[in-house]
């Protein structure tokens, strides 16, 4: 039950948000006039208020159906958790969490070398516009969370696992299969996905910057500090691409010898898929944002420019589904046998998921 309560308590403060904007005592927490991709760009409070107020409202009702006897809202209730989840995403996350996000990984890196940029993390984290961001990005995932609880038990599945009463040891590697299998296409498209970015940045040591005039390629290359910046972020993505392989990995599942202390151990599977999960928000958040540029015709904010860089920061909403769908096929992989209902197998590591028989 504390999943329901979550969202539950989320949405109220959603709702308490939207109230105290309305009232002028919370400072406005959406962007004014330079949000990328946001919905609020341009718009008075009083819209940003109604929006809040009004979702805020819509997820307490949704939460109260969560919270009857377990499973007894049906299926509505878990397509309303699911709509919740797909609202928050649409009307209040925007593509500035995957900026945050980026800057975040490559801060301890680049942060010593660029002066003021600590500083303007900072900002950008306290601001009242981050928070917000920040709070529905973690509403999206407890909405998701909550659909996923209510459905476990609306099928009378166990709560912990989500095995059903008709579990089967043969039904069990016929998914373990076909999951290892999903998940490696899923990956190996989310990968080639995620090195477009850093294609676009690493050139920049070399004096080229793909996709720009030749004016604006010289003006971004004479700043060491804009190409380092640049280069930290392309490096993330690379990152990003090496991370997605540990989800079809063994050392996705076993922690590298060259990790002195951990070697050998068993990667603990929210370690990778609770990560995983919030980037993927991030991630779809900078496709809409993108969609939401092109459909008003607004291609003067950064990053849409040029025209190459609109088809890699669209690229990234596919991106997004594709690390969604590997990450999903790791979780079910990953699921040893359950302590608290009894089935299940013992956890099978990559290439040693025995094909079932048909």
């Amino acid at each position: 039950m504390l999943v329901p309560w979550s969202v539950l308590a989320w949405s109220a403060a959603l709702l308490g948000i939207g109230l105290g904007w309305l009232a002028g005592v919370l400072p406005r927490g959406v962007p004014d006039t330079d949000g990328f991709g946001s919905l609020f760009t341009g718009q008075g409070l009083a819209v940003a208020s109604a929006a809040a107020i009004g979702v805020g409202a819509a997820g307490v009702v949704s939460a109260l159906s969560l919270l009857r006897r377990e499973g007894a809202g049906g299926r509505p209730a878990e397509v309303a958790a699911w709509a919740m989840a797909a609202l928050v995403l649409v009307v209040f996350v925007d593509g500035s969490l995957l900026a945050l996000f980026g800057y975040s990984m490559v801060m301890p890196f680049v942060g010593w070398f660029v002066p003021g940029l600590f500083a303007a993390w900072i900002e950008a984290v306290l601001d009242p516009t981050g928070l917000t961001l920040l709070w529905c990005a973690l509403g999206t995932a407890l909405w998701v969370a909550a659909a996923l609880t209510h459905r476990r038990a609306r099928l009378r599945a166990c709560q912990s696992c989500g095995r059903g009463r008709a579990w089967s040891a043969r039904e069990e590697r016929r998914v373990r299969a076909r999951a290892a299998v999903v998940g490696r296409w899923a990956v190996a498209a989310g990968v080639v996905l995620a090195l477009l970015y850093p294609m676009m940045r690493f050139p920049w040591l070399f004096g080229v910057a793909p996709g720009m005039s030749e004016q604006d390629t010289a003006m971004m290359v004479s700043d060491p500090s804009t190409v380092l910046i640049g280069v930290g972020l392309g490096s993330a993505g690379v990152v990003g691409a090496v991370l997605m392989l540990g989800l079809v990995q063994r050392w996705g599942v076993r922690f590298p010898r060259w990790m002195v202390g951990l070697a050998g151990r068993r990667v603990p599977v929210a370690l990778a898929v609770v990560p995983a999960a919030l980037v993927t928000v991030a991630l779809v958040s900078m496709g809409r944002s993108v969609l939401v540029q092109l459909a008003t015709e607004d291609l003067s904010a950064t990053p849409l420019t040029e025209q190459l860089h609109s088809v890699v920061f669209a690229s990234m909403a596919l991106w997004g589904a594709a690390l969604a769908v590997a990450t999903a096929a790791y979780a079910v992989r990953r699921r040893a046998e359950c302590g608290r209902c009894g089935r299940g197998l013992p956890e099978a590591e990559p290439g040693r998921v025995p094909v079932p028989a048909v």
